[in-house]
C-alpha cells in the first residue's frame, strides 16, 4: 500500500475494506516515517480491531458491521 492516507483511511474504517487490506495498511503505517508513538497507536488499533471482528463475527451477517 503505497499511499499513507490510504493506509490511515483503512486503520479508521476497518468495516469498508478487506482483511488484506488491514494487513497491508498496517505494514504501510510501520514502513512510514510516522512517529514511533503513531506506529504503536495503529498497532493496538489493528490488534483491537482484530478482537472486535472475532467477538462479533457472528453478528456480522445479521447487522453488516463489526463495529459498534
Amino acid at each position: 500500500m503505497k499511499d499513507l492516507h490510504r493506509a490511515v483511511d483503512v486503520m479508521h474504517h476497518p468495516h469498508q475494506y478487506s482483511d488484506l487490506e488491514l494487513v497491508e495498511a498496517l505494514d504501510a503505517i510501520q514502513e512510514s516515517p510516522l512517529k514511533p508513538i503513531y506506529k504503536e497507536y495503529y498497532k493496538r488499533l489493528y490488534k483491537r480491531i482484530l478482537e472486535c471482528k472475532e467477538k462479533n463475527k457472528d453478528v456480522v451477517g445479521q447487522i453488516g458491521y463489526f463495529g459498534g
